[in-house]
């Protein structure tokens, strides 16, 4: 079990999308085996949402990031999950 940076559910680990942080930029991690700390974020664009507006994101990487940075990176784990094998399952 995971727990959403956004919504601070726990959810099974494949329910959620793996983001990693670098020192530099924030990571979609696709496979869920990159090096580094680990955070999610539920496949929700709600949840993505409301990730950005409390900035959860730089809370959880104690940066101050770019929001445009984040909102790139966030709309491709969910076109990655939305075009991918998961949206069969919706």
């Amino acid at each position: 079990m995971r727990r959403c940076i956004a919504c601070r559910e726990s959810k099974p680990q494949d329910e959620l999308m793996r983001f990693t942080f670098d020192g530099a930029a924030v990571i979609f991690d696709a496979d869920g085996h990159r090096d580094g700390r680990g955070f999610y974020l539920c496949r929700d664009a709600n949840c993505a949402a409301d990730a950005l507006k409390r900035k959860a994101f730089n809370r959880v990487c104690r940066q101050n990031l770019d929001e445009t940075e984040i909102r790139k990176v966030i709309g491709q784990a969910l076109d990655n999950f939305q075009g991918g094998t998961d949206a069969k399952e919706s």
